[in-house]
């Protein structure tokens, strides 16, 4: 009796043993469940609206009223609406991890004269959360939307243009105003109002710097919406917002220097590019260089472009093939590099593309070209990058002047001009340079500088004790530099711009000033200008 107990008590703490083993195994490995933002999404009786959330578990989602059923479609692509039609709706769906699309049906069921709410409510990991709350128009409000081709669409969105309004129309039996649109749309005139039984024509456009780029489509799934609500507060309605993207023709280039046009010339080691370019009054001309690459910014549909070179020679332009220029990076943010030449001389013009342009080519790259073969044709100069000669310099990387090669956060060039008219004086003064090497860039209070100054054989390791950099406010304040080295073994200086600007940046040669960096505020005036001055000869 006694074996047979302890065995009994044997058995039974081994379960134990497993089932607290299982226990503890499956807290490890559960899932901290992250629910989506909640959504407002508004409609009347006889609509079907959609909205997706993300879920990083297995989910339940279910409707608190009987006028608000839900359904989840599977299929996908050409079978989609087919699906949708043929799929029942409910109150409660159950599915595994991943994104989720919802229809939501909202019937005429327990109608109101008021405004209904309801609340769809996501379980996940033993939480649950309200992710949505559905507004039903009280009975007998209408309101609908329709594209400039006299379409409706209510249900399937609003385009919204690429520097251009997308037109559309509302038509409604009540008072109205847009009362909510995404940060990234621009409602055409600011606001929109409609009165009952008259059509209100509005545009929508895509607003830049909000947060999303122009440069990729944004579709239905991206749950953007306008809402249109009445004036009574009885009736809402969430339009979808959907974007196509830039056209395909379009190609917006931020250039390294002002002077687009101006010739570019480079060693014949592919290492230094120099470009002069004439001021706008035929003044002074501003010399820039840049060692290795030259940077630009591209803004294009899908960031999708074609490098198009052609080389010049004397009888007339041809396309390159020896793949000597080259654009390297991501997401638009390049750098134009040559290969080195060993003798000789040669000029290319660069182009940079969209790709729905370059596929249109039907009979090649001589489609752009004049009909002489000398020039290439007007239409494409919002797509030229650089002329640019490579050639053996009389001077090359043996020259000491050199601008500065200035970059914000790391990837978006500054331009540097050669300019000693404003500063001159109080340089001398204050830091004792009485060089021509006085070089002036602006960028905004705040903003971080990768700061390369361009001189050749410059080693701030053996100038410790003697001195390689004064980096002061204009109040006579240091001004942090932390100095690295980039990936071409070149000396930079990493720079938050102060808010007592201008900055100066003294570079020294075991002590002397060789080269001297001012970098102003965007539309600092010459009060404020002369004021910092003063500060500094203090």
């Amino acid at each position: 009796m006694k074996t047979l107990i302890s065995k009994y008590w044997l058995v039974l703490m081994a379960l134990v043993s497993v089932t607290l083993f299982t226990a503890c195994s499956s807290d490890d490995d559960a899932v901290t469940p992250v629910f989506p933002q909640v959504q407002t999404i508004a409609g009347e009786a006889g609509e079907v609206k959609e909205f997706t959330f993300e879920a990083n578990e297995s989910w339940s989602l279910s409707s608190n009223q009987i006028w608000c059923k839900i359904s989840k479609v599977e299929a996908q692509n050409e079978n989609q609406e087919e699906a949708k039609a043929a799929v029942k709706p409910g109150f409660v769906l159950n599915g595994a991890a991943g994104k989720q699309t919802i229809q939501i049906t909202i019937t005429d069921d327990d109608a109101s004269k008021d405004l209904s709410v309801a609340q769809l409510n996501l379980k996940m990991g033993g939480q649950e959360v309200t992710i949505a709350e559905i507004q039903r128009s009280a009975e007998g409000y209408d309101l609908k939307v329709y594209d400039a081709t006299g379409e409706d669409i209510t249900e399937t969105g609003i385009t919204v243009g690429y520097n251009v309004y997308n037109k559309f129309t509302v038509k409604s039996n009540y008072r109205f105003a847009v009362t909510n649109t995404p940060a990234w749309v621009d409602l055409e005139g600011g606001f929109l109002v409609g009165t009952p039984n008259k059509d209100a024509v509005g545009g929508v456009s895509f607003k830049e710097n909000q947060g999303v780029s122009a440069k990729y489509a944004i579709a239905k799934d991206g749950n953007y919406t306008i809402t249109f609500t009445s004036e009574d507060g009885k009736a809402a309605v969430t339009i979808p917002v959907i974007y196509n993207g830039m056209t395909t023709s379009t190609m917006d280039v931020t250039y390294p220097t002002s002077s687009q046009w101006a010739v570019w010339n480079v060693s014949l080691d592919g290492k230094v590019f120099t470009q002069n370019g004439s001021s706008l009054n035929g003044g002074d001309t501003n010399d820039f260089t840049f060692y290795n690459f030259v940077p630009f910014t591209l803004k294009t549909l899908g960031d999708a472009y074609q490098l198009v070179v052609f080389e010049k020679k004397e009888d007339g332009l041809f396309e390159d093939t020896s793949g000597a220029v080259k654009l390297k990076g991501e997401k638009g943010d390049v750098k134009l590099t040559i290969d080195a030449l060993s003798s000789g001389s040669r000029e290319f013009l660069v182009y940079a593309l969209p790709q729905g342009v370059y596929a249109d080519f039907e009979n090649g790259l001589d489609e752009m070209l004049e009909n002489d073969f000398t020039s290439v044709k007007s239409d494409y100069d919002r797509y030229f990058l650089m002329d640019v000669v490579q050639k053996k310099a009389n001077s090359s990387a043996d020259d000491q002047s050199a601008a500065p090669t200035i970059l914000k956060m790391n990837y978006l060039p500054v331009e540097c001009k050669k300019d000693k008219s404003m500063y001159g004086s109080i340089i001398s003064e204050a830091f004792g340079y009485n060089g021509d090497e006085i070089y002036v860039a602006q960028s905004e209070v705040g903003s971080s500088l990768t700061v390369n100054p361009n001189i050749k054989d410059w080693d701030p390791t053996t100038m410790m004790e003697t001195g390689y950099l004064t980096a002061m406010d204009s109040n006579g304040n240091d001004v942090n530099a932390e100095p690295s080295m980039d990936a071409n073994n070149n000396w930079v200086f990493f720079v938050n711009v102060p808010a007592a600007t201008p900055i100066f940046m003294v570079f020294k040669d075991n002590g002397t000033p060789v080269k001297v960096l001012v970098v102003e505020s965007p539309g600092e005036g010459m009060s404020k200008k002369h004021t910092s001055i003063r500060k500094i000869r203090k």
